[in-house]
């Protein structure tokens, strides 16, 4: 893994720090918006109300620009087309297919198939030569995936192999690896560059790119039809989902490294399940509750467990110097 300091903490992140609080608070915002789609989508078609808040929270960024512009000056000019290519990832590509897909699943089963996004972003994370997965990281992505199909076995009575499901999951199994580029290819920018422009820019860029898919569905909105709860879906999810928590999960990447920060995707499957539940009256199987016992586990180990390798690496090389 790359070498990052947590304030107050050990190097490469080691040590479970604030940055752990607030990507866990972000996991639990994001568990909350899948069931806050559902309710949106009841009212808007999937692209329209996409762009909608996509819409909102570009437009909170260039306020934010306004206000401060000095905080949007990065470290090399050609950092800001960098940063825009990032938005045509996690924005515009994102949204284009996990918008359709979950509009085909319910809240619960597609929280299970982005649950896997930790998986994408570790991988690619390896493939790219950015962060290396120690033993103990590959035995809690293992682990991982384990609660995550006890998890999928004991969704829905069975319906999550329908043909709608399985288009749905294809959709949102493509999202994830567009997220999983968002999130390894910003790592060397974010080493030089605060992480809120980096945020903020990709946002309005990908935002941009993103209306042409919507244009049709825009057009065809009935806003004054459109109900209090469709609106409220708008803020949440714009202001809060991607405003606030992309700025968030970039500082996470620029602190700890992306595929430690991805493998706490996989806490949100079970928390977008019990909101789920609250929310929109789709229940947890015993099977769930057992998934996700195995599932935070993995998260355990994938996070902090790497540590006791490092432990005994330093040890090696201490022996190695005593010899020499």
């Amino acid at each position: 893994m790359s070498r990052t300091t947590e304030p107050g903490g050990t190097g490469n992140g080691a040590r479970l720090g604030p940055t752990d609080l607030l990507i866990v608070l972000v996991v639990a915002l994001w568990a909350v918006n899948v069931s806050v789609l559902k309710i949106g989508l009841r009212s808007l078609s999937p692209h329209g109300f996409n762009a909608v808040r996509l819409g909102l929270a570009a437009a909170a960024y260039l306020a934010v620009l306004l206000a401060r512009p000095r905080m949007f000056r990065l470290a090399r000019r050609n950092d800001v087309w960098k940063a825009a290519g990032l938005g045509l990832l996690g924005i515009t590509g994102y949204q284009v297919v996990f918008i359709r897909g979950l509009s085909a699943m319910n809240a619960s089963t597609a929280s299970i198939v982005m649950g896997t996004s930790p998986l994408f972003i570790a991988l690619l994370a390896t493939a790219v030569g950015e962060e290396r997965i120690s033993l103990a990281g590959w035995a809690g992505i293992v682990i991982s995936l384990g609660g995550f199909l006890l998890v999928i076995s004991g969704e829905n009575g069975g319906h999550v192999f329908a043909w709608e499901a399985w288009r749905g999951a294809a959709l949102i199994l493509a999202a994830n690896a567009f997220w999983a580029g968002y999130t390894v290819f910003a790592k060397p920018l974010l080493d030089r560059n605060p992480a809120f422009p980096v945020a903020a820019l990709g946002t309005v860029a990908g935002t941009l790119v993103y209306l042409p898919f919507a244009a049709a569905d825009l057009v065809r909105i009935e806003w004054a039809r459109v109900p209090w709860q469709g609106w409220g879906a708008i803020a949440y999810s714009g202001l809060v989902a991607i405003f606030l928590c992309f700025a968030i999960w970039y500082q996470s990447v620029k602190r700890v490294g992306s595929a430690k920060t991805g493998i706490y995707g996989n806490l949100t499957p079970i928390l977008s399940i019990l909101v789920a539940g609250l929310v929109l009256g789709e229940r947890l199987t015993a099977l769930q509750a057992l998934g996700a016992a195995v599932t935070l586990a993995g998260v355990y180990l994938t996070r902090s467990g790497y540590r006791f390798f490092e432990r005994r690496t330093a040890r090696e090389d201490a022996r190695a110097g005593d010899a020499g």
